[in-house]
């Protein structure tokens, strides 16, 4: 009987023991604090996760405008504190790939059957954001994304420079995903104005759209003017999500540019007291002095 009672509290000695190691080791879930320019794509690809996965646990949707200073969870990343643990290998890489045949098709979206966003050369050097499946989700140097089939990629830079990599994607004749225009736009709202600004520093409304565009692979000229005079001509009725909107704010024609975001609304470079910011196209400012849109493909 004095032997059963000591194996009942041996085995319950080591039940509290196994509970209080358990609980020596308090798990940590990684946050991250929301920058000017920043989007759920990129905050992915840095934290080695995707964006339906940040989307979700976060309740936000995937082309969600993101609140400045809000701290977002990142998933994936709970851990415990434990010494001589290794993490778990994930599919989200970030490391430099570069094409290994010719004519090799950049698409907008893991498939065959997705949009070809263009015919990249042999030895394009890129950077793998992630992997999914058969296919990587890649960036070029000057910001264009799309997926390869990789069986297609080698790994380290190529031949092709970053300049004429950038080049090569224009003369295929690069496409933009309008939905990511939108959200790489709205990610800038709040940024400051600045009279001849075209960068995270300021912009002006030309500038805001030359840079927004730039990060696809586009290049606008610096004028409203003069990018009025770009892509092609669209009805008010017909406006798309992307399109560029212009206005005569002033005497002398076209002196205003925005990017349409749908339901009537599009995001600018305002003026000095509003930054960058979103308007209707209907409000009783901007609506009387709607001048016209273009599609930029």
């Amino acid at each position: 009987m004095l032997l059963r009672r000591r194996g009942q509290g041996s085995i319950l000695t080591f039940v509290v023991a196994i509970a209080l190691i358990s609980t020596s080791f308090p798990t940590t879930a990684a946050s991250y604090k929301i920058k000017q320019g920043d989007t759920l794509w990129e905050i992915a690809a840095k934290h080695h996760t995707t964006v339906a996965k940040l989307a979700k646990a976060n309740h936000l949707r995937e082309n969600a405008v993101l609140p400045l200073g809000k701290s977002i969870v990142i998933p994936g990343t709970t851990r415990q504190k434990e010494p001589n643990r290794r993490s778990t290998p994930s599919r989200q890489t970030s490391a430099t790939a570069h094409t290994s045949a010719d004519a090799v098709c950049l698409r907008a979206g893991a498939s065959t059957n997705c949009r070809k966003i263009a015919t990249l050369q042999r030895g394009t050097t890129l950077r793998v954001l992630y992997r999914n499946g058969k296919w990587a989700k890649v960036a070029l140097a000057n910001g264009v994304c799309g997926f390869v089939y990789r069986p297609l990629l080698a790994a380290g830079p190529g031949s092709s420079s970053p300049a004429r990599s950038a080049e090569t994607v224009r003369s295929a004749g690069v496409g933009c995903d309008t939905s990511s225009v939108v959200r790489t736009a709205l990610a800038y709202r709040g940024s400051r104005y600045a009279r001849g600004g075209t960068g995270r520093g300021g912009f002006d409304c030309s500038g805001f759209t030359r840079y927004v565009y730039s990060r696809f692979g586009i290049k606008l000229p610096h004028s409203s003017a003069a990018q009025a005079g770009t892509g092609t001509p669209v009805s008010k009725d017909d406006l798309q999500p992307g399109d560029l909107v212009f206005f005569q704010t002033g005497r002398r024609g076209i002196s205003h540019v925005g990017i349409y975001i749908g339901d009537g609304k599009f995001v600018h470079a305002s003026n000095h007291g509003r930054g960058v910011t979103v308007d209707s196209l209907g409000s009783s400012y901007y609506g009387p002095r709607y001048r016209g849109a273009r599609r930029i493909r």
